[in-house]
């Protein structure tokens, strides 16, 4: 019985059958203590280890976790709870052109097999002298300037740390790393080919809207404070290089802790040359055209002179033309066209399998009325972003 004696599997069956009770903090932490006294053996110990950490991992989904100020949550490596998972999501744009930089890292409770290549979850532990966590990762690290260039792709590392109020936080894989250092309201980001700068970015936020956000736990219950998806987004100006060659333009930065799975979503963002904004989220756990769509009060939105305007009912449509895909995003005052340039797919697989693809676009047609105005392109100027099209779930 893998290493262990039948009198220990009898003794762990019944303290297993013992939790399946309501669970609440206050039993969990009991039952811990009791684990902790009738463990005196090492193999029991060793056998009954998965169990007690999925319990521990339960007791923090119970509790949840208050965060003080954005960057504290921005810039923590967390201990999951049960059905954990956190993601980093970095965009950079340069507004007119088709330059951009996109880099996602994330990390489960339970392991995961990313592109090919599996990650498991594990305990920070120290590295070197500095009190720094580094554990592994999923992470796609991308740039588009005049041709697609991806510097990680799949398995990796997240690093974190902290010297009191600047933080540094990097992802790495071999001799390529994005790493982003400082403290609000100024961030360096760098990212390093070979020990090579192919990116800088000095990010500070912009002069007309809202600097930063972070919107109320969705699906929140007072039964499991953890529960949820808890997020913080950076609305940014930068300045910096891309080879070497000076650009500037929009920068957005988010952390997602959630403890709920992964459903599939669409996510538009455009940055247009005049330094307005257009935002639209649509998650639909059931599926395409199915059941009600998912929405954060962060999202669907036009931002014209730092100023926002709620959009509503509007329908996202995909289609290949030849070899380019296409998209419109229409609604009662939108109308929306646009084409990818360059598409850099990532599949996660558990016991089911999810798929996330970011599609580098750029507008072709953009007409919006807000009140007895109306905007397109000629006011606003040029437009290019993303579009994230995710599918599949993931527990």
């Amino acid at each position: 019985m893998n290493g262990y004696s039948r009198s220990d599997f009898l003794r762990m069956q019944k303290d297993v059958n013992a939790w399946l009770g309501p669970l609440s903090k206050a039993g969990i932490e009991k039952r811990l203590r009791q684990w902790k006294k009738n463990a005196r053996d090492i193999s029991w110990r060793r056998s009954a280890s998965p169990l007690i950490e999925r319990m521990r991992s339960m007791k923090r989904l119970l509790e949840g976790k208050e965060y003080p100020h954005p960057d504290s949550f921005f810039f923590a490596i967390e201990d999951l709870p049960y059905m954990g998972k956190e993601y980093w999501f970095l965009h950079f744009v340069v507004p007119g052109s088709d330059e951009q930089v996109v880099i996602t890292a994330g990390r489960s409770q339970e392991p995961v097999t990313v592109n090919r290549t599996s990650v498991k979850d594990a305990a920070p532990r120290k590295a070197g002298d500095a009190a720094a966590k580094i554990v592994d990762c999923a992470a796609v690290c991308w740039m588009y300037s005049d041709k697609k260039e991806v510097f990680i792709d799949s398995g990796g590392q997240v690093g974190l740390a902290d010297s009191g109020r600047v933080k540094r936080m990097f992802f790495r894989k071999g001799g390529n790393e994005m790493a982003i250092e400082g403290a609000y309201p100024s961030f360096d980001i760098a990212l390093k080919k070979g020990g090579k700068e192919v990116f800088y970015a000095k990010a500070t936020p912009k002069k007309e809207g809202l600097p930063w956000e972070m919107p109320p736990r969705l699906m929140e219950t007072p039964l499991a404070k953890g529960f949820g998806a808890l997020l913080v987004n950076y609305y940014f100006d930068f300045t910096g290089r891309i080879k070497g060659r000076r650009v500037k333009g929009r920068a957005y930065l988010q952390k997602v802790v959630a403890t709920i799975p992964l459903a599939p979503w669409n996510w538009v963002r455009l940055e247009f040359a005049g330094g307005d904004t257009f935002d639209y989220f649509a998650g639909k756990p059931l599926g395409e055209g199915a059941g009600p769509k998912v929405r954060f009060p962060c999202n669907d939105f036009v931002e014209i002179r730092g100023k926002r305007i709620k959009m509503s009912g509007l329908r996202l449509q995909s289609f290949m033309d030849g070899e380019t895909r296409r998209w419109v995003l229409s609604g009662k005052n939108l109308f929306l066209s646009m084409e990818s340039y360059s598409l850099q797919p990532f599949s996660m697989k558990q016991n089911t399998q999810f798929q996330y693809d970011e599609y580098l676009v750029r507008v072709n047609d953009f007409i919006v009325k807000a009140g007895n105005r109306t905007y397109t392109l000629k006011d606003l100027g040029p437009a290019s972003g993303i579009i994230e099209d995710a599918y599949g779930y993931l527990l």
